[in-house]
C-alpha cells in the first residue's frame, strides 16, 4: 500500500498508474480525476517525471480548446439560475428613467453593469436611451462643448465642472498655464488653485506621464492641484467635497 501525505493509504497500483499516465503526457489534474485522488497527491507521485515539449504543447492545446459538455453546461446553468433575473424591455427602460429622476441626467453606458443586455434588446445603448424618452449623451472627448458661461470645454465632463463652478459662483479661468511651460490646466480658481479632470488616467501611457509632470510642476510652482477623476462625477457628483469654495 502507498501512503500519501494526507494519511490515506492507496494501493501501490495507484502510484504506478499515476506514473504511467504522466509519462503519457497527462496533467496532474487529469491524473487526479482518473484515479480519484487530489492533484497534490498526483503531483507527489509523479514529481520526478518530466514530460516532453511536444506533450506540453498538447496539454496547452487541450486546455485552450476545452468545450463544456452537456452535463457541465447543465451544472453551470443550475448554479447561475438564482442570479438570472428576468427583465422586460419596459423594466430596463424604467431603470434609465429612475436614474434620471435621481441624478437629473441620463446615465453613461459604463454606469450600468448590464449594458450588454440593453445592446441585445435594443440594438445599442443609444437606442435604449432614445426609447426611454431622452436624447443621447454627447460622446466624451469627441468635440467641443459650450458651458453655461460661454467657456469652450474639451469634453462633456469638463462642461459639467465648468457649469458647477458657475452655479456655485466660483470665478474661474480656462486653460491656465503652468508657469512658462507648454502645460495648461483645465481650470484656475482663486490665486494658485488649479483644477484638472484626468479622464484618461490609466488608459493612455503618455497621458499618465503628463499627469506626473503636472504634479511636479504644481509642487515646484506652489500650486494647489485639485485632481478630478470620472468616479468623482459618476454616478454621483462629488465636486463640493473636492473643490475649495
Amino acid at each position: 500500500m502507498t501512503k500519501a501525505r494526507n494519511g490515506i493509504r492507496y494501493p501501490a497500483s495507484y502510484k504506478q498508474r499515476a506514473k504511467f499516465l504522466r509519462l503519457k503526457g497527462r496533467t496532474h489534474r487529469e491524473i487526479a480525476k482518473t484515479l480519484g485522488v487530489s492533484p497534490s497527491i498526483a503531483h507527489q507521485w509523479t514529481k520526478k517525471i518530466h514530460i516532453t515539449y511536444q506533450q506540453k504543447k498538447a496539454i496547452e492545446k487541450r486546455r485552450n480548446r476545452h468545450i463544456m459538455n452537456t452535463d457541465e453546461r447543465r451544472v453551470i446553468a443550475k448554479r447561475l439560475a438564482p442570479y438570472r433575473l428576468k427583465y422586460s424591455n419596459e423594466d430596463l427602460l424604467n431603470r434609465i428613467r429612475n436614474f434620471y429622476m435621481q441624478h437629473e441626467r441620463i446615465p453613461l453606458k459604463r454606469e450600468f453593469n448590464a449594458w450588454d443586455i440593453y445592446m441585445a434588446r435594443f440594438g445599442s445603448w443609444n437606442h435604449a436611451i432614445q426609447q426611454a424618452g431622452f436624447e443621447t449623451n454627447p460622446v466624451l472627448f469627441a468635440k467641443k462643448f459650450k458651458a453655461s458661461d460661454g467657456h469652450s470645454c474639451d469634453s462633456f465632463t469638463e462642461k459639467i465642472i465648468d457649469d458647477w463652478l458657475t452655479a456655485n459662483q466660483i470665478s474661474h479661468e480656462r486653460n491656465a498655464r503652468y508657469g512658462n511651460t507648454r502645460f495648461t490646466a483645465d481650470f484656475k480658481i482663486k490665486d494658485k488653485i488649479f483644477i484638472e479632470f484626468f479622464g484618461l488616467a490609466g488608459i493612455q501611457k503618455q497621458y499618465d506621464i503628463n499627469i506626473k509632470k503636472k504634479r511636479i510642476l504644481a509642487n515646484k510652482l506652489k500650486i494647489v492641484l485639485v485632481e478630478i477623476y470620472p468616479n468623482d462625477l459618476y454616478p454621483i457628483n462629488k465636486l463640493h467635497a473636492l473643490i475649495p469654495v
